[in-house]
């Protein structure tokens, strides 16, 4: 590179970081520049959600809503039908596939990137980043080395969650297991497994444990008992009336207002002939917006009461999995409960659980040959075991959300420092900006945003803050 060149490293390889990487190469900074991408995992693009696994795991949104990017919103179904002659935009990929799409994505972006453009790829666990003030570039401590930048991007997912209180007693056994898309989490000889939780993550391990044995008994258990909703097959919108003021209706700083709008706004869509999702989907490029004008106790009074009816129907299943979930019930290989786990304990052959059912009663006894958790990280950061995200708070670079969502952020994700701050160097990118937004872990809502901070890194006209007023696309599978 030539001398006076800026780097831009960008730690996470998953969708995030790839994206933003490929945005970075395809629209770079007239200076000589140096893009470096930083992920701890063997592959790039994959993260945990597009690995490869030895189930196909399917994407919970058509190929028509997947692309990369927004500028060619036809990209992924091209892609496919390279390799799946029968693609089209209502097929459901696997996972594994996307992942494949996404280092494609990256590699066609390195290949056309202009000459004073540089890009690398470094495999290693990032422990520590350390400002030099004033304005000074950034070290990065990983592997027993370090690199300087002058922007660093965090794009690396949710922090894994530390161990859940009522698991302490059996967090060492092998029968409890924290990561369920991890190699085989069920074992040849278990008759029986508590998955915790009922979402995505849960119907996934479900169908995967159901299809490896048919006689294995799954019991599903979350406080509230509710399944995601189903993914329409194929989506034929309703015509709305262009000129009304959405996000105005769904606004007003109130929870109650905003959930009867969008109750109305549903209710009108059906009337007009289209499908209830297509009004979800509407009222979600309204939800940054709304949520601005939350107060914190409003934004509290959302996760206690509307969080859990919100998110079962936007984070919908895909078809060929539900059909299979709804079977596994009919014949009672799947048993879903609504009620909240007290205590697990080990025994000689498995793992007893305490756990009382939903509205009050007795506690109740289960014996399983193992325990899945299925509940995702618990998103309170000061809770997090991972290094580089305790570093950081020790440190006053970053500042975690006040009631537990994730990470508190500015402007195109800048970091808010411990004094509230915005950095114009340190930046995140991916889930977490959901303290901020809520809505942000959307293919459509993350592309958005890895387009726009790229603009900004590249020194461009700033594209606007996405989501807030474009209407996003449905989530992929987490």
């Amino acid at each position: 590179m030539q001398a006076g060149s800026a780097t831009i490293a960008i730690i996470g390889g998953g969708f995030s970081g790839t994206v933003l990487a490929a945005n970075l190469l395809r629209h770079p900074p007239p200076n000589p520049t140096r893009i470096v991408l930083i992920e701890r995992r063997p592959s790039i693009g994959c993260g945990v959600a597009y690995a490869p696994s030895g189930f196909p795991f399917l994407l919970n949104v058509p190929a028509a809503r997947m692309s990369a990017t927004s500028y060619e919103p036809s990209q992924l179904i091209e892609y496919a039908r390279r390799q799946l002659p029968y693609a089209d935009g209502d097929t459901f990929l696997t996972r594994e596939f996307y992942g494949d799409y996404l280092r494609d994505f990256l590699r066609t972006a390195q290949r056309a990137a202009p000459r004073h453009v540089q890009f690398e790829r470094v495999h290693g666990e990032v422990t520590a980043l350390c400002a030099q003030r004033p304005r000074g570039a950034i070290r990065i401590l990983l592997n027993e080395q370090s690199l300087s930048a002058e922007q660093v991007v965090l794009a690396c997912g949710d922090p894994s969650p530390a161990a859940r209180p009522y698991a302490m007693e059996v967090a060492h056994l092998s029968r409890y297991v924290r990561d369920p898309y991890q190699e085989q989490p069920v074992k040849p000889n278990d008759r029986s497994v508590l998955l915790v939780g009922t979402g995505l993550t849960m119907v996934d391990a479900a169908v995967a444990a159901g299809a490896g044995d048919p006689t294995l008994k799954i019991t599903a258990l979350s406080r509230h008992g509710r399944l995601p909703s189903t993914q329409a097959e194929s989506l034929q919108p309703a015509v709305l009336d262009a000129q009304s003021d959405l996000c105005g209706t769904l606004a007003g700083g109130s929870v109650r207002r905003a959930l009867s709008a969008v109750r109305r706004l549903v209710r009108n869509v059906q009337e007009l002939g289209g499908d209830w999702r297509e009004g979800i989907t509407r009222a979600r490029a309204c939800v940054p917006a709304v949520w601005h004008n939350l107060s914190e106790s409003e934004r509290r009074r959302f996760l206690r009461h509307v969080r859990v009816y919100w998110e079962t129907s936007r984070h919908r299943m895909p078809p060929p999995f539900a059909a299979r979930v709804a079977e596994m019930r009919r014949t009672g290989q799947l048993d879903v409960r609504a009620g909240r786990i007290e205590r697990l304990q080990g025994e000689t052959q498995g793992i007893a659980v305490c756990w009382r059912p939903r509205g009050g009663g007795e506690p109740r006894l289960l014996s399983v040959d193992r325990v899945i958790d299925c509940s995702g990280s618990d998103r309170r950061l000061e809770c997090t075991a991972d290094v580089l995200w305790r570093q950081l708070l020790e440190a006053g670079l970053a500042n975690p959300d006040p009631i537990g969502l994730g990470l508190r952020t500015g402007p195109h994700g800048a970091l808010t420092d411990a004094g509230g701050g915005h950095s114009d160097q340190l930046f995140y990118l991916g889930p977490m900006l959901r303290a901020s937004h809520w809505e942000a872990t959307a293919v459509g809502e993350l592309r958005a945003r890895a387009e726009a901070l790229a603009a900004l890194l590249a020194k461009r006209e700033l594209a606007p803050i996405p989501a807030e007023t474009d209407q996003p696309e449905p989530e992929p599978a987490s």
